[in-house]
């Protein structure tokens, strides 16, 4: 069920959404928005709401409400589900793997399939494990925050492909065995569009492709030319709106590539020259980011917020976010200082 009415204000200060969709054109703003792409839960918001992974990935109403406190608690101008890049992957039959931990953000085990053959693209796949939860939780949201943005998360083709053959062996496929890499890429993106497109239809106002294996640091710049970029192009052409195309680590020598898929906006890491993204991409792509979460979020001190917030925005991206998703450490009072350095910029550039 998408979205019908939008509330728009009319004395200046524009609401999240649509404040949201004009940054991601590349329009004047009455302020920069801030909001993540990615999971903003936390250990802190978990314990607080006694909503934990497990929870929330067992009703859809549970999922919702931890979805909301991104807005409601955090401060951030989006909402989304889901918190993990594990459900499309538990489609295809791979086992979750949900920490000891309650707080925990679940993960795959590897299966280890070294070619196409034998595996069954699974039928159905809108009706399969974790997915109608997703679904349920997305239609959940969009009625609860009609001028928010939605997000519904998916996982990049590279990256599901690299689930279901193991990081270690497709790394080695993609010396010895390439064709074999591409052949595994592209059996997963119709699938993954299937699933966004339902998201969107249930009132997501945009997909994040969270291709985290894809990075740079990971297959290299020639690597995600040639086994990345073509299926995540390939993927945004057949996704019917939105879409922000989220790469971990460090994305400078792939930005122009990253252009190049299509998408609408392209969230960066902190490890990513932020000017240079917003230099290359101008005028084709909106750049959102790119706030460290691995050590200033969870560790730093406000200062150290206020700072990397700033750095971020002299940089010129169209939406401070996070850089990647938060970790389950970052405290409360941390993600709300980086909101409100935000807020308190204005429209100043």
């Amino acid at each position: 069920m998408r979205k019908t009415s939008k509330s728009y204000s009319v004395r200046g200060e524009l609401k999240p959404e649509e404040r949201f969709f004009k940054a991601v054109k590349q329009l004047k703003v009455d302020r920069l928005p801030v909001l993540s792409a990615n999971s903003a839960v936390t250990a802190e918001i978990m314990e607080k709401l006694q909503i934990f992974m497990k929870d929330a990935y067992s009703d859809s109403k549970k999922m919702a409400e931890l979805a909301s406190t991104a807005y409601t608690i955090l401060g951030f101008e989006a909402v989304g589900v889901p918190f993990c890049q594990t459900v499309e992957a538990e489609v295809f039959g791979l086992d979750v793997d949900w920490g000891k931990k309650k707080t925990t953000i679940p993960t795959i085990s590897y299966r280890g399939d070294v070619a196409p053959e034998g595996i069954d693209v699974p039928e159905n796949f809108l009706e399969r494990g974790r997915v109608p939860m997703v679904l349920d939780a997305i239609e959940i949201l969009a009625e609860r925050f009609d001028d928010v943005p939605v997000f519904g998360r998916v996982i990049g083709p590279f990256s599901l492909a690299s689930h279901i053959a193991n990081m270690e062996k497709i790394l080695r496929m993609s010396i010895k065995k390439p064709k074999l890499v591409v052949e595994l890429t592209e059996m997963c993106i119709d699938v993954i569009a299937e699933y966004a497109n339902a998201m969107l239809e249930r009132g997501a106002d945009a997909i994040v492709i969270e291709n985290m294996f894809a990075s740079a640091d990971v297959i290299g710049a020639k690597g995600y030319a040639t086994f990345a970029k073509p299926f995540d192009r390939e993927l945004i052409g057949k996704i019917r709106g939105t879409t922000i195309l989220h790469i971990c680590g460090d994305c400078t020598s792939i930005i122009e590539d990253m252009v190049e898929t299509g998408a609408s906006c392209l969230s960066i890491d902190s490890k990513t020259d932020a000017k240079h993204a917003v230099e290359v991409s101008r005028g084709k792509a909106a750049i959102m980011g790119n706030v460290d979460t691995v050590y200033t979020l969870p560790f730093g001190s406000e200062k150290d917020v206020r700072n990397e917030v700033l750095r971020s925005v002299e940089a010129g991206v169209d939406i401070v976010a996070p850089g990647c998703a938060i970790s389950p450490l970052t405290p409360i009072g941390n993600v709300r200082v980086m909101v409100e350095t935000v807020r308190s910029i204005g429209s100043e550039r």
